[in-house]
């Protein structure tokens, strides 16, 4: 009761001023503003912006979407075509990568189109300066473009120099500008994916462009299963060719392929194999299990040859000798590049 009684005088004088705030004239409501109409500008300048992203877009996919230039095959097998060296990289001492440029109006859509695995083959130009064997007819060599197949423009090629090589020495004296004929391509070896369980190469030198060309293209086929063995043989570690892509493409497939590097004069602390490519060494390194289908291929000096597969018999095969035949290999289970 005592609350109640100390409310009601707050509660009538709430009440009186409600009153009058209602019944006083200043409290007539003022007239309704007119209603402001909204401007029609941010609507068009939004739509104008969503037409111009809407184009931009549609643009921008167009241009993603227009379709390349089909690729221009540069080489000809039964011609001879001129290339212009445009880039020289030193590699090590004696071994040099040259960038060569195909010519003409098209020439920037020019490729290759070397089918895996595959080559050209290289002579000297006509006049001063040609390299001609002991009967006056050119000197050609092949060479497997470091290059992908697909590069446009160009190929580049890893050139070793050797004391006794024609063309290799002639290619140490080029300088930018000069020129060079090649043609082809040549399909040395067909690979197709999956068509055996293991690859063995044993190389050496400039020998590993073969496999080099053969294993990234390899490699980039995920559908592909095969496993790879590459026991790459040098004098020196300097001449190892290559070794940070081996180093890398190893690190990244290390399911698929297993590098093994064999130096003669091996320095302190080498943690690779000493000495040649053996038989044992190829059965360490690439066992061969019951009801496995395999292939082996070689790429080397003739001395390497006549180890490990027999020698080649000019642009053919020859007669398969060597640790792998000692090993059981068929002429079938080995391809010398």
């Amino acid at each position: 009761m005592i609350a109640t009684r100390t409310a009601l005088p707050a509660l009538r004088a709430a009440r009186t001023v409600a009153g009058r705030r209602f019944n006083s004239t200043a409290a007539t409501p003022p007239p309704p503003t007119p209603e402001k109409k909204a401007s029609n500008t941010p609507l068009i300048f939004g739509l104008a912006g969503v037409a111009g992203l809407a184009a931009f877009a549609y643009l921008n996919r167009s241009e993603a979407k227009a379709p390349a230039k089909p690729a221009v095959p540069a080489l000809e097998k039964d011609t001879w075509i001129p290339v212009k060296v445009s880039k020289i990289d030193k590699y090590n001492h004696n071994t040099k990568v040259y960038r060569l440029d195909f010519q003409g109006d098209d020439a920037k859509d020019k490729v290759s189109g070397i089918t895996v695995a595959g080559a050209i083959v290289v002579k000297t130009p006509e006049g001063e300066g040609e390299v001609l064997d002991k009967k006056g007819k050119p000197v050609i060599r092949p060479y497997t473009p470091l290059s992908p197949p697909d590069q446009r423009g160009s190929i580049d090629l890893l050139v070793k120099e050797y004391p006794t090589g024609n063309i290799s020495k002639w290619f140490g004296t080029l300088t930018p500008g000069a020129e060079v004929h090649i043609k082809g391509p040549i399909l040395k070896y067909e690979y197709k994916p999956n068509t055996f369980d293991k690859g063995l190469f044993v190389t050496g030198g400039s020998g590993v462009t073969p496999a080099y060309q053969f294993l990234t293209h390899a490699l980039k086929d995920k559908s592909d299963k095969t496993k790879f063995t590459l026991l790459f043989a040098n004098v020196n570690e300097e001449d190892i060719l290559l070794r940070k892509e081996w180093d890398a493409l190893a690190a990244a497939n290390p399911d698929r392929l297993n590098v093994v590097y064999f130096l003669d004069n091996a320095p302190a602390g080498w943690s690779g194999e000493k000495g040649y490519v053996t038989a044992d060494k190829i059965t360490q390194y690439f066992p061969r299990g019951e009801g496995e289908k395999v292939q082996a291929f070689v790429c080397g000096p003739p001395g390497q040859y006549a180890a490990i597969s027999g020698k080649k018999d000019g642009f053919k095969q020859g007669e398969l000798g060597g640790a792998l035949k000692d090993l059981g290999y068929t002429s079938e289970e080995v391809f010398k590049f």
